[in-house]
């Protein structure tokens, strides 16, 4: 089995494992679902074949008899709980959680060696982004790299194990991205605020031994370049991570997202085998490195483009795997057959989600709100059923049309836009009408979706739902002024929306929130293609820094 490195695939999914020491399984799938049925045959005496069911408690102990060398059965439909685990809704041992049992370490006792859609994912994104478009970007970005030699691992091996044999503890070398916001008082405005929290210099050893030690041990990057050719970060005779950087005297403000850190050419210091100075120094926070004794690089935030990096690690989906499978020395002619795309389960992740850890999780609730046209809202159908499933819909309110109901009969509402109203108003999905919020509504944000420019209306709609407040129906929205426009985009250009280009500013400014640079330079395509652009190149000069 071969790893395939097509770079017209997403290589943050596709990407070969780097650990050779790793166990995976790699299985096609819908969505990355494994397989609901499989076909497992067992062989006994003699030449017969005998087919039985994944579910079979002989299963297990058949397939892996490391884990079971007594042949004990393991799972099985009908095992139940023990009485202090029993509860009236779930007296039965799920397979889930019998192999999250067997995977656990106990004193005394030795261990024998889903939702997650492309368009699930996009959703969450789109929550974590709402929370940045309230709050604003962060002011420091961490990368916190595992230190191998911290005593809570080495005290967790056992014997002659290494680190790679224990998947529930340690995952290759983990890694973490942090983004931390600061409270009013302590906000990163100046230099001297960048200088305080960030270092980009090798400290003293006369004046703080420890720090010194640390930094050289931890926070030298390569080298690289000619000084080292065969390091691993060089791509085409060059540093995919630009050092050595070049001297600077002072830190210097917000350049393309970054700061560019103070690093004076003082004299080099001896480092393994090399005369290293401060231009292969990764920048740091000194108290953070002296306390946890790895490698920790902070930068300080100038843009939303690190939060964009950070939510594409959380929410890219499952790792994937594109192979070609073949016999050495084999001729096959059949290409299509041998190559197969999967998804990609390495042990440590197995182990996650035995041990259902969560994927994510928010500090708030965002709360999707509906943007449709009339009688247009998404339904979820049977075959067969389609007919009474549209007259239930038609019934039925969405959000949006709840909070027309909510205007009608609650002028008090009327001063909340739409958008805002999940910050007062819960939501009851049972009667589909908007109830008063009692308690937590800090921890609330309303989020509406994003809408394509070439959706004409809804784009339009979405438009006239964000400035309008206490609309009462689809008619009321398209009255302007005692005049019932058409379209929605007729609305908008009665209420002046439409003049110059400020919704082109405003379109683009809306997607730099969460898109990346390619999808902002399509759709900067698309608007100087189908939209009526008054002032193409001011337009580019506005926004060119975030396309690019």
């Amino acid at each position: 089995m071969v790893f395939l490195e097509d770079k017209n695939l997403d290589m943050r999914r596709y990407n070969a494992p780097t650990l050779c020491t790793e166990v995976p399984a790699i299985f096609v799938g819908d969505n990355g679902e494994p397989p609901a049925n499989r076909d497992i045959c067992v062989y006994p005496v003699g030449d017969t074949c005998q087919s039985i069911s994944p579910l079979n408690q002989c299963c297990d102990p058949m397939t892996y008899p490391l884990l079971f060398p007594r042949g004990e059965c393991s799972w099985n439909t009908v095992m139940e709980h023990v009485e202090k685990r029993r509860t009236a809704k779930r007296t039965r041992v799920t397979q889930l959680q019998y192999y999250a049992y067997r995977h656990s370490q106990r004193n005394g006792f030795s261990i024998l060696h889903n939702s997650g859609s492309p368009r699930h994912m996009q959703q969450n994104y789109q929550d974590a982004m709402a929370m940045v478009r309230k709050f604003g970007k962060p002011d420091l970005f961490l990368t916190f790299t595992c230190n191998p030699s911290w005593s809570e691992i080495l005290n967790s091996m056992e014997g002659v194990q290494r680190p790679e044999y224990r998947p529930d503890i340690i995952r290759g070398l983990p890694h973490a991205h942090i983004l931390l916001t600061l409270d009013s008082e302590s906000k990163i405005r100046t230099k001297d605020d960048i200088d305080k929290f960030v270092s980009a210099e090798l400290p003293d050893p006369c004046t703080d031994l420890r720090l010194f030690q640390t930094v050289t041990k931890c926070m030298v990057h390569g080298p690289s370049g000619t000084i080292n050719i065969n390091s691993p970060c060089m791509r085409d005779g060059q540093c995919c991570k630009s050092f050595p950087k070049q001297f600077k005297d002072d830190t210097e403000e917000n350049v393309n997202g970054y700061p560019i850190y103070c690093r004076r050419a003082t004299e080099p210091v001896q480092v393994w085998k090399y005369s290293i100075g401060n231009r292969w120094v990764v920048p740091y926070n000194p108290w953070l490195l002296k306390k946890f004794n790895a490698h920790i690089n902070v930068k300080v935030c100038a843009s939303v483009k690190s939060v964009k990096y950070l939510y594409k690690y959380v929410y890219k989906g499952h790792d994937a795997a594109s192979v070609k499978i073949q016999k050495e020395g084999a001729l096959d002619h059949d290409e299509i057959l041998s190559f197969v795309e999967g998804r990609y389960v390495s042990a440590p992740e197995a182990m996650w989600r035995l041990n259902e850890f969560n994927l994510s999780h928010k500090s708030h609730t965002v709360v999707r709100l509906a943007v449709h046209l009339p009688l247009q809202q998404p339904i979820v159908y049977q075959d067969g059923q389609e007919a009474q499933t549209i007259e239930r819909a038609a019934l039925r309110k969405t959000t949006l049309t709840s909070w027309f109901k909510l205007n009608k009969n609650y002028p008090s509402a009327h001063n909340i836009s739409y958008s805002d109203i999940p910050h007062y108003y819960m939501f009851d999905k049972s009667t589909t009408n908007w109830k008063k919020r009692q308690r937590g509504r800090q921890n609330v944000i309303g989020r509406l979706p994003v809408v394509s420019i070439l959706d004409t209306e809804r784009y339009y709609l979405r438009m006239l739902l964000l400035r309008k407040s206490g609309a009462i129906s689809f008619d009321d929205i398209l009255t302007v002024n005692g005049l019932r426009c058409i379209t929605f985009q007729q609305a908008c250009q009665e209420y002046g929306l439409l003049r110059g280009d400020q919704q082109w500013r405003d379109a683009l400014n809306d997607a730099a929130q969460f898109q990346s640079p390619r999808q902002l330079c399509i759709l900067f395509a698309m608007i100087c293609s189908f939209g009526e652009v008054e002032d193409v190149p001011d337009l580019w000069v506005q926004h060119q820094v975030s396309i690019c």
